[in-house]
């Protein structure tokens, strides 16, 4: 099977926070246990192909220009940068998703949704947990918010979504050492677009509703 090493060095480049002095130069296909893509949520048959991932097992020395192998950095104590390529990032955060009840379900894609490229989120944790409370919960009292935050902290720990305040969890990490300054910028928009995103759904309800009421009102009574 050819391997695309021009793909391998594009998920290396994106995937790590600072420039390296490792960099991944090759890689192979490796094949996704069965066991991990049930936990995903994949249907899986019997006589199903298999599902490859690309893992880097080339590395460059940007320094020296030496090219090494995963065995070869192991027995020189060498530590190699994380690169995780688009396959294992998604099977990841289905992973992450599957494993939810149904009920927190939603609070979680919600979160996974508001990552930022920098390994953290577009907000800080406690704007977001407010801006979900707001969302599916507008009718809760002041008193009753601070209760609701914790409960979804609760989630968020249980789930292990996250290292800490500001960091998500390293299987859960978006990194991306080239953003600029409009990229943060338009990162930090998702918020805003969500918010206009369930305006506009709540308008149309309200519209379709008062447009059935009316058209409830011109039909002839029953007798």
């Amino acid at each position: 099977m050819k391997i695309d090493n021009k793909e391998i060095r594009a998920v290396a480049s994106v995937d790590s926070p600072t420039q390296e002095r490792y960099e991944a130069f090759g890689g192979t296909y490796k094949v996704v246990p069965k066991e991990r893509l049930r936990a995903a949520g994949w249907r899986v048959t019997k006589g199903m192909q298999p599902v490859t991932y690309r893992a880097a097992d080339t590395w460059i020395d940007n320094q020296t220009g030496e090219l090494l192998t995963n065995s070869e950095a192991k027995k020189r104590g060498i530590k190699l940068p994380l690169v995780r390529s688009t396959s294992e990032k998604m099977l990841d955060m289905c992973e992450c998703v599957a494993a939810c009840t149904p009920t927190e379900r939603p609070f979680v894609s919600f979160l996974l949704g508001m990552r930022n490229h920098r390994g953290g989120l577009v907000a800080p944790l406690d704007a977001l947990l407010d801006q979900w409370i707001a969302i599916e919960h507008p009718d809760t009292s002041t008193t009753n918010r601070a209760r609701k935050r914790k409960q979804l902290r609760a989630i968020i720990e249980r789930r292990q979504l996250m290292a800490n305040e500001t960091t998500m969890a390293r299987n859960l990490m978006l990194l991306n050492p080239n953003m600029t300054k409009q990229d943060v910028i338009e990162e930090g928009a998702k918020r805003y677009n969500l918010r206009m995103r369930n305006q506009s759904c709540s308008r149309h309800v309200e519209s379709t509703g008062q447009t059935l009421s009316a058209i409830r009102s011109a039909l002839p009574a029953k007798n």
